[in-house]
């Protein structure tokens, strides 16, 4: 009598199991991974806006160099409602920053390379109100972001970031 020899493997239903597993999970993997992408440049483009305050505070003072009074003249008042303040704008990776309108900067940004929006306002009460007899300018300091994207298109503006701190020039 002849015996047979059973070979181990899966079952058919095993193997329709890890096939049907297999293309569930490889989709929602790669959906995900786009997603996290998209949360990782998020991340990275807030930790450039954070670093932004020092060269806010060094680009202010070279505009306040000789000018001090007529800088502090140009930045508007915050209110309850602020209108735009004064604008100074920096690239994505926050190494170059200019301001947009006041005293035009020698070497300015082109329009596609402008990816953060800065704005100051001075302070309308004490003790941060600016005075002329006071060493110091406080200013209020929003930087938002796209404010153009790398096409040079304008950014949704509720599509925008934003995080907002404190900027004080000495005399």
């Amino acid at each position: 009598m002849l015996r047979r020899r059973t070979v181990p493997g899966f079952s058919l239903v095993e193997v329709i199991l890890a096939v049907g597993i297999f293309a569930l999970s490889v989709p929602t993997t790669l959906a995900l991974l786009s997603a996290l992408g998209r949360q990782g440049a998020m991340g990275a483009e807030a930790l450039v806006a954070q670093r932004l305050p020092d060269s806010i505070r060094l680009e202010l003072a070279r505009l306040a160099q000789e000018q001090f009074e007529s800088l502090a003249g140009m930045v508007p008042v915050m209110t309850a409602t602020p209108g735009p303040g004064l604008a100074l704008v920096a690239t994505r990776d926050g190494r170059r920053l200019y301001s947009r309108d006041y005293m035009t900067p020698a070497l300015g940004l082109e329009m596609a390379d402008r990816y953060f929006l800065i704005e100051c306002w001075r302070f309308e009460e004490e003790p941060l109100r600016f005075d002329s007899e006071k060493a110091f300018l406080a200013l209020a300091v929003r930087v938002s972001w796209p404010y153009h994207l790398p096409d040079g298109t304008v950014a949704a503006a509720e599509a925008q970031s934003a995080i907002t701190f404190t900027v004080v020039l000495n005399r």
